[in-house]
């Protein structure tokens, strides 16, 4: 079995790849190929004000493939407020600041796991890449300005994804920490080539942007459809669940949406999750008139139909069926470049005699 750090994920994993193995999947999933298990979140109460326990787990295999596979993230997860805004973030209470996100690979054929992946860069590179699809088929061709909010790695992916997918003339960023916006243009500029500025209000972000990316933790909207442009594309990453209701856009986002795609309607349905759930409570949306993202893909559901269109796209949930696409392809580029250290599977296996 290969355990695979993220510096060896990184090593193997690109946009475009990444990319592929998703819309290969999508496809097969609007065919019925393929299986996935929504996320589940345990939840246990901690000493410390404002702080709890959370083991999150899903699981997913392509008919098709030889492989399946387990995510988990042994987490401590905090909810406090920002600026008067209730936020979520992941604390670092493993040793020296770390923390527990694993992906394990099974051999559909042999049973025994072949591969163990730390899940933080790969994470990362499945939801902005799924963004990025939705950008790609939802998003105006000649799309070309991007108001970004959020400054942390998800922000950071999502920009490096949907360059690939537009050519990106202009990048507002915002955040509430103004040294942390300004160092992430800056990063932009130098890492990216892309002319890239600070800004000091979501607002100056998002106003005229031809893309609008929210990639935020926080947990009450921070986009107003009043100032989304005609033509816009909007992505949103917050989800939540039973536990926590989370939004990051407004009903009016949703009211001058000609066409919202989720990422997992059904889940968002059982799940609650405010930036679909509260529109549709309110009469804004209806859930037949939501198709996922896999719909889309296989050409099964509509995409933009006008340049003056807005499209949303909610990337509502991650779903088991994200890591069963990367991961297997992660495994098997490290193994032919000799990537990873190898334990031995004997192991993680056992006899079954009383």
């Amino acid at each position: 079995m290969l355990l695979l750090d993220n510096d060896d994920v990184k090593q193997v994993l690109e946009v475009g790849a990444c990319m592929d193995a998703l819309e290969d999947a999508y496809r097969a999933q609007a065919a019925g190929r393929t299986y996935s298990r929504p996320r589940t979140q345990l939840y246990m109460p901690l000493a410390e004000a404002g702080l709890s326990y959370c083991l999150k787990t899903t699981e997913g295999a392509l008919l098709d493939g030889r492989y399946a596979t387990l995510r988990l993230t042994s987490d401590v997860v905090s909810e406090a407020a920002v600026d008067g805004v209730t936020r979520r973030s992941k604390v670092a209470r493993g040793a020296g600041g770390t923390y527990c996100g694993l992906i394990m690979v099974f051999s559909a054929e042999t049973l025994e796991p072949v591969a163990l992946l730390h899940d933080g860069y790969l994470q990362l590179f499945r939801v902005a890449c799924t963004s990025a699809l939705g950008a790609r088929l939802l998003a105006r061709p000649d799309a070309s300005s991007m108001g970004l909010l959020g400054t942390g790695g998800q922000a950071w992916t999502h920009l490096m994804a949907m360059s690939a997918v537009r050519k990106l003339r202009s990048v507002r960023v915002y955040s509430p920490n103004p040294e942390h916006r300004d160092i992430f243009a800056e990063r932009a500029r130098r890492e990216l080539g892309l002319a890239a500025e600070a800004v000091g209000s979501a607002r100056e972000a998002v106003e005229g942007a031809d893309l609008v990316v929210a990639a935020t933790n926080t947990s009450q909207p921070i986009v107003n459809g009043a100032w989304i442009a005609k033509g816009a594309f909007v992505v949103s990453i917050v989800s939540g669940d039973l536990k926590t209701q989370r939004r990051e856009l407004d009903d009016e986002t949703m009211r001058r949406a000609a066409l919202v795609v989720s990422h997992a309607r059904e889940t968002a349905r059982a799940q609650r999750h405010g930036d679909l759930w509260g529109p549709v409570e309110a009469g804004i949306l209806n859930w037949e008139d939501i198709h996922d993202l896999s719909e889309v893909v296989a050409g099964k559901a509509p995409g933009r139909q006008r340049p003056e269109d807005i499209t949303v796209f909610k990337n509502n949930v991650g779903i088991g069926l994200q890591f069963a696409a990367v991961a297997p392809r992660v495994y098997e580029l490290a193994r032919s470049k000799g990537i990873g250290r190898k334990l031995p599977a004997e192991w993680f296996l056992q006899t079954m005699k009383p």
